[in-house]
């Protein structure tokens, strides 16, 4: 069979490692890029993988679908929610309720998967530690047991990350990681084959976690590359890129010769610095933050080295059943506790999270937090201290400023669900081209604010820092009959979708952020208005609640 319309989603992909790379390595990329167009796509903040996934799924801004982050924060408590919090249909339930046929496989947080009428949807990994899809990830759920037979157990993530400390694990990697391209090439391509899809959409995660474990064994710049790197280390990061390059190929030939062919990534990839910067232990110097008594910390700890040893010392399946029980309340609980047990947030004026892919801070505004410390006609003072503090903060091996800017959420986002992002987003500079990292001040050496890594710790595991970050602009291909061949171009993630959609001659939803740059297409058909359905009911497992919606605001009788 054939699709009408090919994405394919390339977590973490980067343009320009694929333009030094070059068409040699990577010749089904270099020849889209030659009949089409492409670009350094532009992330929405954060550059974060749930955010961006999901605003390309969806085509509307992060303050409208409400997803930011794996988890949701209510005053200091968090709680692991990944995609089920999303407000909004995908572009799949759009166009199938335009009786179109979809096919969307394995995009992360779009769990659980949308009920389509003239198509199927399998939902991604939901969770840090998603091990393995079941029936419930699988719409309809009786292909899921057909995946099996066919296919074996449904894998998000056979390479465990949680054991990268153990010898040889690196240089195993690439290869593992190319392997699993090669196994979802031929699920891609089972289910590309079941009928005449107007939209098939596949995701491959792989050329993320070679990113974030291979990158500075492949830059021979990298402050963090270990004194001795052997042959299969130092090509891991190329050997999966080179398996990703063969997938496109082959899917693109089965797609047949007319198909809009559309490759997207949700954010880049980049090298990480040896530095460490403990935002907390900024604010607290800056007399917006106090910690608790160190007999608390030591607790908070304690904590700490129990959520590591969930992570590190059970198995891949065990591991997923216990942050699955009782809807991911233990994780939860202590996830809550890692970030925030340390801090007396009665006396307490901003606080952060201190995740390394997101560094952001709150305003603990009285009123709204449970123990908040300032009133409400304050905030705009408090915010310019916190934001005054954070530009002057500097790194102490070179002198320069750390922070590049400080956005407020309200000028990023827009929508009604803006307040479930922090106060202020931070944009950090590079450190001579390579990202810091943020660690949580509960870990940090005493009085510390900025410190270097142990040699030991280069290299990184899953839940600490890692060799490899994400970068604000990812990568964009598009080529078909509909694409006129135009060299780079800017887009941003947002507009992606919109580009998709334009080439279906379908209009993107009302209030998306997206627009299709002029001169991109050869032509502009009579665009079919998609239904502006949006609600939380796709998301609830309810088989009745996206049709209840739907009466509801008139698109069904």
């Amino acid at each position: 069979m054939s699709a009408r319309s090919v994405i394919i989603g390339l977590d973490g992909a980067d343009l320009e490692l694929v333009l030094t790379l070059g068409p040699k390595r990577l010749p089904s990329l270099f020849a889209l890029m030659d009949r089409g167009t492409y670009a350094h796509q532009e992330s929405v903040q954060p550059p974060a993988t749930l955010p961006n996934w999901t605003t390309f799924l969806t085509g509307l801004d992060p303050g409208q679908h409400g997803v930011f982050d794996f988890t949701t924060r209510r005053g200091y408590q968090v709680r692991f929610s990944a995609g089920t919090v999303r407000e909004a249909l995908t572009i799949m339930a759009r166009l199938d309720k335009l009786g179109l046929a979809c096919c969307c496989v394995c995009f992360p947080a779009t769990w659980p998967p949308e009920r389509l009428e003239h198509g199927v949807f399998i939902s991604g990994w939901d969770a840090p530690v998603a091990f393995e899809a079941d029936r419930s990830f699988v719409w309809p759920s009786s292909l899921h047991d057909t995946l099996v037979r066919r296919f074996g157990p449904l894998r998000f993530d056979e390479v465990d990350q949680f054991r990268a400390d153990e010898p040889g694990w690196h240089a195993g990697l690439g290869a593992k990681l190319a392997d699993k391209v090669l196994r979802r090439t031929e699920l891609a391509q089972f289910l590309l084959a079941m009928r005449r899809w107007d939209v098939f959409a596949f995701y491959f995660g792989e050329s993320d976690t070679a990113s974030h474990y291979l990158w500075s064994l492949y830059d021979e710049g990298s402050p963090r590359r270990p004194a001795v790197v052997s042959e299969a280390e130092r090509t891991g990061l190329v050997r999966v890129y080179e398996a990703l390059d063969r997938a496109v190929g082959q899917l693109v030939d089965a797609a047949g010769p007319d198909a809009e062919i559309t490759l997207v990534s949700d954010h880049g990839s980049g090298g990480s610095s040896d530095k460490v910067v403990y935002l907390n232990r900024a604010l607290a110097e800056a007399d917006l933050l106090r910690f608790r008594t160190p007999s608390a910390v030591s607790r908070v700890d304690g904590v700490g080295r129990l959520k590591r040893l969930g992570l590190h010392g059970l198995s891949p399946r065990l591991r997923d059943r216990l942050f699955r029980f009782h809807g991911a309340l233990l994780p939860s609980l202590l996830e809550s506790r890692a970030r925030f047990g340390s801090i007396d947030m009665p006396n307490t004026h901003a606080f952060s999270d201190e995740l390394n892919y997101f560094p952001a801070v709150h305003l603990n505004q009285r009123g709204r937090e449970p123990r908040g410390a300032f009133e409400p006609k304050d905030r705009v003072r408090v915010r310019t201290r916190v934001a005054d503090a954070l530009e002057r903060l500097r790194d102490p091996f070179t002198g320069r400023p750390i922070v590049a800017k400080v956005h407020e959420r309200e000028a990023l986002f827009h929508g009604p669900f803006v307040d479930r992002a922090p106060d202020l987003l931070l944009e950090l500079r590079l450190d001579r081209g390579f990202s810091y990292n943020l660690m949580p001040s509960a870990l940090a050496p005493t009085g510390a604010v900025v410190t270097r890594l142990a040699p030991a710790d280069y290299l990184g595991k899953k839940g600490r820092s890692l060799p490899g970050s994400h970068r604000p602009r990812g990568l964009f291909v598009a080529a078909g009959p509909r694409v006129t061949a135009s060299g780079q171009r800017a887009l941003g993630i947002a507009d992606a979708t919109a580009v998709v959609l334009a080439r279906m001659d379908c209009a993107s939803p009302s209030g998306a952020r997206g627009s299709v740059p002029d001169g991109l297409l050869r032509a502009d058909g009579a665009r079919q208005l998609l239904p502006d359905a949006r609600g939380p009911a796709a998301r609830r497992g309810d088989p009745g609640a996206l049709e209840r919606r739907l009466r509801a605001l008139g698109y069904i009788d």
